[in-house]
């Protein structure tokens, strides 16, 4: 939903439009790009996990407008969540 993209079909007020419709079914965040990730983990039969970080708000703009420190925080965020995870189920917390 990008108006900033190379292909834009729509305007803004159709993009604030579809994305208010969507939030009030409960949507917060589109993740675009795991889904081939996920389809070809489940194909291949291979479990697997998509950890997500959202750095932007769709509603308020296109482009990622934070401080570096934050973005490296939330960079590392899924890294320490996995790491935790994996720890734990080998028994090595």
């Amino acid at each position: 939903m990008r108006l900033d993209g190379f292909f834009c079909d729509y305007k803004s007020e159709e993009k604030f439009d579809f994305l208010r419709t969507l939030y009030t079914k409960g949507v917060r965040n589109i993740e675009m790009e795991s889904t081939c990730f996920a389809s070809m983990t489940y194909r291949a039969g291979v479990k697997a996990a998509i950890v997500c970080v959202t750095l932007l708000n769709r509603m308020q703009g296109d482009q990622v407008q934070i401080e570096h420190d934050k973005y490296v925080e939330f960079e590392e965020r899924p890294f320490r969540l996995v790491t935790s995870l994996i720890k734990k189920q080998l028994g090595l917390c």
